[in-house]
């Protein structure tokens, strides 16, 4: 295995409605905007596989389980549904990307010298050619650049 990896998994569905036209097994929320049951069972679900800690910590966790519910609908396409997962989900979408960059801030310390070579943080250079012209759509965090 690869016990210094910070590993997450990010779960992306669509937020069908039933007024959406879709079918009884598609549907995400109730005519009310009440998560349906299905999708309520599989959120409790993720959250069991989040939470690894540390390198000795349980190898079947992740150390961020991101969920995400994404409206469809036109005009709206492609926004997340911001009612669930609730927003004090530990596996809420917002929360996603903070988690793993603090666990791979613990896991790879720079305080730590003569560790310099199994812990040294990777980071773009900002002369990259990704990031020539544009070459990246907008992003809404911000790139982890060389200090």
């Amino acid at each position: 295995g690869y016990p210094m990896l910070v590993f997450g998994y990010l779960f992306v569905a669509r937020a069908n409605r039933f007024e959406d036209g879709a079918t009884a097994n598609d549907v995400a929320f109730t005519p009310q905007g009440e998560p349906v049951e299905a999708l309520v069972r599989f959120h409790a679900a993720l959250m069991e596989m989040t939470g690894r800690l540390g390198v000795r910590n349980d190898m079947s966790k992740y150390e961020a389980v991101g969920m995400a519910m994404v409206d469809t609908r036109d005009g709206v396409a492609g926004a997340i549904e911001e009612r669930f997962p609730p927003a004090d989900s530990r596996i809420a979408f917002a929360h996603f990307f903070d988690t793993l960059y603090r666990c791979y801030d613990e896991r790879y310390v720079v305080g730590a010298p003569k560790l310099a070579a199994r812990t040294r943080r990777l980071a773009w250079s900002p002369d990259s050619p990704a990031f020539a012209d544009n070459a990246l759509p907008a992003l809404d965090y911000t790139v982890r650049m060389e200090i």
